[in-house]
């Protein structure tokens, strides 16, 4: 192994990171961006659906946390904020490609 490089581990991490924080940015720029009432219809609906995959995503690991906490005796622990925004980015962009097949645009 190579310790004066970064390494293809290395590497391919900075390419995720990279594009989970393109694809945040997207999300932001997507949600913002002015349109015809089609178009509005479907970033509401990518966005309702993202919020609900989300919110029982964090509901699941809640649970899974206080299971653990309790049958196991460890301690609850938080997830990285960088984390889920990029999941939650990528189940937006999901969403998004979905409702503009379904609904066209």
């Amino acid at each position: 192994m190579n310790d004066n490089g970064i390494g293809f581990l290395g590497l391919l991490a900075m390419g995720f990171i990279l594009f989970s924080a393109a694809s945040i940015l997207w999300m932001g720029v997507s949600m913002a961006r002015k349109g015809d009432e089609r178009r509005r219809e479907i970033v509401a609906r990518a966005s309702c659906t993202t919020f609900y995959i989300t919110l029982g995503s964090l509901g699941a690991d809640i649970l899974w946390g206080v299971y653990n906490s309790v049958a196991h005796g460890q301690a609850i622990e938080g997830n990285n904020p960088f984390v889920q925004l990029a999941v939650a980015s990528f189940t937006y962009a999901i969403c998004l490609a979905f409702y503009r097949r379904k609904y066209g645009g």
